[in-house]
C-alpha cells in the first residue's frame, strides 16, 4: 500500500511539472495541477484510514473491535485505543507523502505555508471517517454488509457532498482541501468533521454494549 500511495501521488506530481522547473505559471490550469495532487492525497489517505478502521484491509497484529470485546477490555478502552491508533496511522500516512506534497506546492507556487493547515486538516478528515470505518466494522457481522455499509458512507462523503450549494461545499473533503491550500481554512468543515468523528465514535462506543462490554 505504500508504494501504490508514493507511486500515485509520484506520477501525478510528474505529470504535472512544467516544461522548465524554474517556469512560474500561476494559470488556473497549472495551479489546479497541484491541487489535484492534494484532492488525490486526501481521498488515498482517507480510504486507507477507514478500510483498515471497517476490517476491509488486513493489518497485521491489528484485532478487530469485535474481537477485543470478549478480551479484558473496557469499551472506553476499545473505542479510544481504536481511535488513536487510526489517527497514529493518518499521520504515518501524511509524513509518507510530505515532500512530494511540498514539492508540488513549491513548483507551483502554492502558499507553503498553509501547507500546515492542509495536513491537519486532511489528518482530521480521515480520522473522522474512519471512525465511520470503526462503527462498521462492529455494527455489521457480515463482510459484504459491511463493505457494502463502508463503501455507501465513503461515496456520500465524497461524492454526493459535491452537489451541495456552493455555500456549504465545504463538506466535501477535497473542496475543503483545495480551500486550506489557498489559505482560508474552512472552519465550518473543521467543526463538521470534528463532530462527525466524536459521533461516530460515540455510536460505536454504544454499539459495543451489545457484546456484554462493560
Amino acid at each position: 500500500m505504500e508504494l501504490l500511495y508514493l507511486g500515485i501521488l509520484a506520477l501525478l506530481l510528474l505529470l504535472g511539472l512544467p516544461p522548465e522547473l524554474n517556469q512560474n505559471d500561476p494559470s488556473r490550469s497549472s495551479v489546479g495541477l497541484a491541487l489535484a495532487l492534494l484532492g488525490v492525497q486526501v481521498v488515498l489517505v482517507t480510504y486507507f484510514a477507514s478500510a483498515s478502521a471497517a476490517q476491509e484491509i488486513a493489518v497485521e497484529g491489528e484485532r478487530p473491535a469485535v474481537d477485543l470485546a470478549f478480551g479484558p477490555f473496557s469499551r472506553r478502552t476499545i473505542v479510544a485505543g481504536k481511535s488513536l491508533a487510526t489517527l497514529v496511522t493518518v499521520v504515518y500516512w501524511q509524513l509518507l507523502g510530505l515532500p512530494l506534497l511540498m514539492l508540488a506546492m513549491e513548483i507551483r507556487r502554492l502558499p507553503l505555508g498553509a501547507l500546515g493547515g492542509v495536513c491537519a486538516l486532511v489528518t482530521l478528515q480521515a480520522w473522522a471517517v474512519a471512525q465511520i470505518g470503526l462503527l462498521c466494522g462492529i455494527v455489521f457481522e457480515a463482510e459484504f454488509t459491511r463493505t457494502l455499509a463502508h463503501w455507501t458512507a465513503l461515496l456520500a462523503i465524497f461524492v454526493a457532498t459535491l452537489a451541495l450549494p456552493d455555500a456549504i461545499r465545504w463538506a466535501n473533503p477535497v473542496v475543503a482541501v483545495a480551500q486550506a491550500a489557498a489559505g482560508a481554512m474552512p472552519v465550518q468543515g473543521v467543526v463538521c468533521y470534528a463532530a462527525l468523528g466524536l459521533g461516530a465514535g460515540g455510536l460505536a462506543y454504544a454499539a459495543l454494549r451489545r457484546f456484554g462490554t462493560p
